[in-house]
Order: C-alpha cells, then structure tokens, then sequence
C-alpha cells in the first residue's frame, strides 16, 4: 500500500509553487547579533492593530532568537533586491548576511533602508503547527518607498508583478 501521506505532502509543495508571493527578509537583533532569513510566508492580519504573521521553521537559526527578543521586522523587497534572497536563503550564515544591502536600526530591529515596505513588529503569540511556528507580531513602525516593484517568488524563480491592461478581472 502506498505512503499517501509522502503523496498528499508532494502534491501539497508541487500545489503551492502556484501560489505567487512577495520573497521578504525577517530580521531581529538579540544581544548584539543579528539574525535574518528569506521568507514568502508572510500575511497582514488585520488592520486593528496593525498585526502581520510570519510562519518560520522551528528549526531555522533566527527561531530561537526572534522568540527571545520579542521583536522582528519584516522587510519587504524590492526588484533590486534580488541578490539578497540566495544570501539569506542558507549561502551565508549569521551575522555575514548583513553585509550586503543597506541596513539601519529601527526600533532596534535591522531593516533595510530601502526595502519596498519594513514593517517593525512586537511579538504577541506563537502558534505552533507541525514543523513551523506561525508568529503574530502587532506593528509599531511602518515604512515603505514609493515606487512599487516588489520582487516575488513564483514556481521557484524570482518573478516581477505587471499590470494587466485593460483587463476587467
């Protein structure tokens, strides 16, 4: 008899390449070392507060240390961010990581200058779920620059939004 567990997991991954999402850099800051990682499992709650979700592997290097801080900051990127994704995706490690791109405190979080949108969040509830923890984080700072060019991951490959003209979707 077939595994259908190992099946319905398959099917699940192959599934969810078709979902389209905006690739974001979590970041938080614990006792002077900075912790970051690529993430497209990132969701605006609510409005009322202000409150944004990430989902991040239990067993991911910033777990812990986002867990213990209390705060985290959410940088959404940009098209020209593109060369960060494979850096904060497990080529570097650490504190190594920080070294490319633009970054400044806020509210003591990294974030980058220039990230399409940051959002800077205080930790309000874990959730646990199977291998991941589903994090809530109410914001207390948001910024973003006007040009609109967020960089997205689609079937594995970093893609780009268009309009679609004249289109009555």
């Amino acid at each position: 008899m077939a595994d259908t567990s190992t099946d319905a997991q398959s099917d699940f991954k192959a599934a969810m390449r078709r979902f389209t999402s905006t690739i974001c850099l979590i970041t938080t800051e614990l006792d002077g070392a900075r912790h970051g990682m690529a993430a497209t499992a990132v969701q605006s709650v609510t409005a009322d507060p202000p409150t944004v979700l990430v989902c991040i592997n239990q067993s991911a290097s910033i777990s812990q240390p986002l867990k213990t801080s209390g705060k985290f900051a959410v940088n959404m990127l940009h098209l020209s961010h593109a060369g960060l994704v494979p850096l904060f995706s497990g080529k570097l490690k650490g504190e190594e990581r920080f070294d490319h791109g633009n970054w400044l405190s806020l509210d003591g979080m990294p974030v980058l200058s220039d990230a399409q949108a940051a959002f800077v969040c205080q930790l309000k509830d874990v959730v646990h779920v199977g291998t991941h923890d589903v994090v809530l984080g109410e914001v207390l700072e948001a910024r973003f620059i006007e040009s609109i060019a967020p960089l997205l991951y689609e079937n594995g490959q970093l893609v780009r939004s268009s309009s679609i003209s004249g289109s009555a979707a």
